[in-house]
């Protein structure tokens, strides 16, 4: 029995087969839920609810169409399946979904409920934004329960991912950004629905991480978002840096487009294209994307493909340009919101993924380390190329920096390098642009470094140190969430998740994370670069990593003025 939800007016209990079983009124029809056991107290599930039509046929390459109000009960006590992908990526982590389809019909999303929920104290609403390069990932993975026992409703969102999500011409014709529409759809439905279900749609976070943490950072600085959240929380994210879009997306769609018939010859007409695509089936859309040669570059880059594109419509220019203009749309719309953000001490983790098919020709093991010629001849240039327009002095600058003579010492100063150049120097800077000069919003840095000892996402080696990507979500979430390793019930492991959960439901709730019995967490600024180490034990500090940021931050580009100069 759930005793409290009899007294709600926002939850209709019905019998069945003598138990009590949630129900929720919500302007677009019924919905049924299931209670779930949590801690010795009940968790209220509304899973896959759609909130916008199914993005087949006609509607796929589209912006995400709402979905039409329903009569009958929706039957939420099952999740649906995940948005179309690659499932032999992480099979771990399918193993652990209840439901291991996948879809073009995804566009669906869960609403985890506290049972004291009521639509006279609405309370405050988080919605996450899942992991996965843009490529892949599922909403269900993400056990919200933690949270909901911190007294806040939390909605977990499917959206299209790979070239579903993100396949682009370039133009009007194939625009792109589905997958950010399908986000912002979503959270137009919790604006409309969530006061149904005791969430106030006033006090709205988002938050995710890695592509998550991503589309938080693009989400934020869309003045379209404004109204949908208030306040952002950035992990393993940021838009401040060049490396972060889709830079020449009709290269891939050409190799999509001859690989499924739809271009035969070297005349391309997009609107042709576009009606073509949409008549082939998603498995053999699916199946040209993983194709080696759709995403193959020609050789090792640092850009990314089937990601956010500029589109003049959703995204008018660069999140830099942005950035760098106070006096904008987007840049108001960003500092509008309170924001936390941050990254993990051994992002580089995923080098395995990156690196992996070059331990043959490169003569190398990554279980014993990652040799100098890895980093002076593969990524000091490749850095140069994609980051600074193919300057040499660039790449002389990265390989004379980060070079070692130690195999284990230089494998960790590779691996600083891509966590500093990717994560951590892009997140630094989309802090100090949220804290410029304003007072009306809060902001937040945060560094976790809480390492474990199994292997999660990618192969663990002995030169590897730190927390690695995506670790954080670990203390986040559960009990049936991402990993089921007896370590993480261990009392230190519940101690740390209940800080980070703490802190984070705290901000959601008045966008400050400091609470009672938790170490004092000091904003960032310019005058006071603070950021909270989390681990087992926090600890408060300051100017993360100085040295290393102000390398790639300032040094390389200064040298670059410099070296102009000289040529005139």
């Amino acid at each position: 029995m759930i005793p409290m939800l009899t007294l709600l007016l926002a939850f209709i209990v019905v019998a069945s087969m003598g138990q009590s079983v949630p129900k929720v009124n919500t302007p677009l029809g019924p919905v049924r839920g299931v209670v779930v056991p949590v801690l010795g107290q009940d968790v209220i599930q509304f899973r896959n609810i759609p909130y916008a039509k199914p993005p087949v046929g006609k509607l796929r390459f589209e912006k995400p169409v709402p979905v039409e109000p329903w009569t009958d009960t929706l039957d939420g006590t099952k999740f649906g399946p995940s948005c179309i992908q690659d499932t032999n990526v992480l099979p771990e982590m399918w193993d652990k979904l209840e439901n291991k389809e996948t879809s073009e019909d995804c566009l669906h999303l869960n609403v985890y409920v506290p049972e004291s929920a009521s639509p006279k104290v609405k309370k405050p609403v988080m919605v996450w934004i899942h992991f996965g390069a843009f490529v892949g990932g599922s909403a269900a993975l993400f056990d919200s329960s933690y949270f909901v026992l911190k007294d806040v409703v939390v909605v977990t969102i499917q959206y299209r991912v790979g070239l579903f999500g993100f396949l682009s011409s370039g133009d009007s014709k194939l625009p792109g950004n589905y997958g950010l529409w399908d986000m912002i759809e979503a959270l137009r439905w919790v604006n409309k629905s969530i006061a149904s279900f005791g969430g106030d749609p006033n006090m709205v976070t988002i938050f995710g991480e890695s592509a998550g943490g991503f589309a938080v950072s693009f989400l934020s600085l869309i003045p379209l978002t404004e109204g949908l959240f208030q306040r952002a929380i950035a992990q393993s994210g940021s838009t401040a840096g060049p490396l972060f879009l889709s830079e020449n997306p009709m290269k891939i769609t050409e190799k999509v487009g001859s690989h499924v018939g739809c271009i035969t010859n070297s005349s391309i007409d997009n609107e042709a294209l576009v009606s073509c695509l949409k008549t082939k089936s998603a498995e053999d859309l699916l199946i040209a994307q993983l194709d080696p040669a759709t995403l193959h570059s020609g050789g090792f880059s640092m850009s990314v493909h089937l990601w956010p594109v500029v589109d003049d419509d959703l995204i008018v220019r660069r999140p830099m340009e942005s950035l760098k203009d106070p006096s904008s749309k987007e840049f108001q719309r960003f500092q509008s919101v309170d924001l936390i953000a941050g990254t993990t001490d051994n992002e580089a983790s995923l080098l395995p993924f990156i690196l992996f098919h070059l331990q043959e020709p490169m003569n190398f093991q990554l279980s014993e380390g990652i040799p100098t010629s890895v980093l002076c001849d593969l990524f000091a240039p490749a850095i140069a190329r994609d980051k600074y327009e193919d300057n040499t002095v660039v790449s002389d600058m990265i390989c004379e920096r980060y070079k070692e003579d130690n195999l284990v010492d230089q494998s960790r100063s590779l691996a600083a390098l891509y966590g500093d150049l990717q994560f951590v120097a892009p997140t630094v800077s989309l802090l100090d642009f949220h804290s410029e000069g304003k007072t009306d919003s809060n902001t937040y840095h945060y560094l976790f470094t809480q390492e474990i000892h199994f292997s999660f996402l990618t192969p663990s080696f002995p030169w590897s140190k730190g927390a690695g990507h995506a670790v954080d979500c670990l203390f986040m979430f559960g009990p049936s969430g991402i990993s089921d390793d007896e370590s993480l019930q261990s009392t230190a492991a519940i101690s740390l998740r209940d800080t980070v959960v703490s802190y984070w439901t705290n901000f959601a709730k008045t966008g400050n994370p400091n609470g009672p019995s938790l170490i004092p967490w000091k904003t960032f600024s310019n005058r006071g670069r603070y950021y909270m180490d989390l681990k087992v034990d926090p600890e408060l500090g300051q100017d993360l990593y100085q040295e290393r940021i102000k390398f790639l931050r300032e040094d390389i580009p200064n040298r670059i003025r410099q070296s102009h100069k000289t040529e005139l």
